[in-house]
């Protein structure tokens, strides 16, 4: 998921349709904004990954925060990494960088923010994906469920655009 620009509401709705889902790994790809919306996914029984986008916010607050809820929130800075499933998996806000890895071939998955707009595409074998946005701005809100295995994503919406 990325870009829920501090609307709680929707950012509250979508952990619980993951938790519902039962995935047990959530990768927000920046502008979260505020501290507060990490009080969100508290009751979340999995991990959430977080990195930075163009609108951080307070940093200081926001590590006191990080700080305070131990393992469940994983910070990767500006970019994040994983292997999920034996896939490598990167991610950072910026499109123009998430391009440029994903031609870089290092990796199976490369995901990205920032434009508030579903993207998906193969480049060279990699999959090139952005979710949209939690905020409901641009587009209805929701986020993108990744398939590891497959390399696979769904979207899913959480209600309606926002006027």
């Amino acid at each position: 998921m990325s870009d829920s620009h501090d609307h709680l509401w929707n950012l509250r709705i979508a952990v619980k349709e993951v938790e519902k889902l039962g995935i047990k790994a959530i990768i927000h790809l920046g502008d979260l904004i505020s501290p507060f919306m990490l009080e969100e996914v508290e009751g979340f029984s999995g991990t959430f990954h977080l990195i930075y986008g163009n609108n951080n916010g307070d940093h200081i607050l926001l590590q006191k925060k990080i700080a305070s809820l131990g393992s469940l929130v994983q910070f990767h800075g500006w970019l994040g990494e994983l292997e999920i499933d034996s896939k490598k998996i990167a991610f950072i806000h910026d499109p123009l960088i998430a391009k440029k890895l994903a031609k870089s071939g290092d990796y199976h998955v490369v995901m990205f923010g920032h434009t508030h707009l579903w993207h998906e595409e193969n480049v060279g074998s990699c999959l090139l994906f952005n979710p949209g946005e939690i905020l409901g701005k641009k587009e209805a809100p929701g986020f993108g469920i990744l398939d590891c295995e497959n390399l696979k994503i769904e979207r899913i919406v959480i209600g309606p655009k926002r006027d």
